[in-house]
């Protein structure tokens, strides 16, 4: 995730901790909160930098004195919207592993707090957090909002949503005296004082597909998608039709002429007849929104070359490279490094 973005979930983040504490913890008073944490009174509107670094601020200060399970309670109001760009990234994956990386991938772009994976045991999918040094003094902390968090991801792209519950989760720290929260929200049994942190999936989770088709998730995740789709979300005209499907049900659609036609109740004949008539074609539109999202993901996350090749349905990375290179006349590792130094010039 780029600083932007970074910025743009602390933003975030800040108001919905506002919204919980007066929802629920109204004898707090925040404005002396922000006076304790120099943020100011209205602490939730600061437009300052560092959002990110103010909420942990003053959640390590609520933790102390007025709500010690505040960061499990902010982690479970988390949202895929949070992830701006891989939130629908996680959406629009092949499958439930796929997605899971891309959340993984997410905690560990905030390289400052966690480095988190996913790797293959022999019953089980394990998420593993691991601090950074930075972290440590707020360990408890970060691992409550992040294993909370990461797991309503998960949730948000599994079919059975909030009712899926992990095999078992593992903490490294001791328990606290607000333990009993970790299994009521986690919703399984938690192990403290493990040699790791860990959230372990039923194995066959990981090959499950997303669940398809929710157009205003996909554009709520991300205010560059919703620029990309613009008036195609709602124009009737066929050619933003196909886009839109291509964009909004991947995984419906396989980049494949056929499918698309099918959910736009066509034949495939019928279909390629309207395009042919629009002047575009099938596979134009195809690499088009292909090229749009590369271009997104390349500028906005720092996803590796691999992972964005996977995510838009080529099977090799090599053909990505050659497809990007053909389109824009650069290599997606040369625009990746423009856009890179423009934006610490700015």
């Amino acid at each position: 995730m780029q600083l932007i973005e970074m910025e743009q979930l602390g933003a975030r983040l800040l108001r919905v901790l506002w919204r919980l504490l007066q929802q629920h913890y109204p004898e707090i008073d925040c404005a002396e909160l922000g006076r304790r944490c120099n943020l100011g009174e209205e602490w939730w509107q600061n437009q300052s930098s560092n959002k990110l670094v103010n909420t942990l601020m003053l959640l390590n200060a609520l933790r102390s004195h007025d709500a010690p399970a505040i960061a499990l309670e902010l982690g479970d109001l988390a949202e895929l919207s949070d992830l701006g760009l891989l939130g629908y990234a996680m959406l629009t994956a092949a499958n439930c592993e796929q997605a899971t990386n891309i959340s993984c991938h997410a905690f560990s772009e905030a390289s400052f707090l966690v480095i988190a994976k996913l790797e293959r045991a022999e019953q089980h999918g394990l998420i593993q957090f691991q601090l950074t040094e930075n972290a440590l003094p707020i360990e408890q902390l970060i691992l409550e909002l992040c294993s909370v968090a990461a797991w309503r991801y998960v949730q948000a792209i599994l079919p059975e949503g909030r009712s899926a519950a992990p095999d078992y989760v593992e903490f490294s720290c001791s328990p606290p005296d607000h333990a009993a929260r970790y299994s009521e929200l986690l919703g399984c049994t938690v192990h403290f004082d493990s040699p790791r942190n860990t959230i372990a999936l039923p194995i066959e989770w990981l090959s499950r597909p997303i669940p398809s088709g929710n157009e205003q998730a996909l554009i709520a995740c991300s205010h560059h998608v919703q620029h990309m789709l613009g008036d195609s979300y709602r124009s009737a005209g066929i050619v933003p039709q196909v886009k839109r499907l291509l964009m909004a049900r991947p995984q419906d659609c396989h980049f494949k002429l056929e499918n698309t036609a099918k959910l736009l109740r066509l034949s495939p004949r019928s279909l390629r007849r309207h395009l042919d008539q629009s002047g575009s074609s099938f596979r134009k539109i195809c690499l088009d929104v292909r090229m749009e999202l590369a271009r997104e993901y390349l500028n906005n996350t720092r996803m590796s070359l691999k992972q964005i090749a996977y995510q838009l349905g080529y099977k090799h990375p090599s053909n990505f490279n050659r497809a990007f290179s053909d389109y824009y006349g650069n290599s997606p590792q040369a625009m990746r490094r423009a856009n890179h130094a423009a934006f610490k010039q700015e």
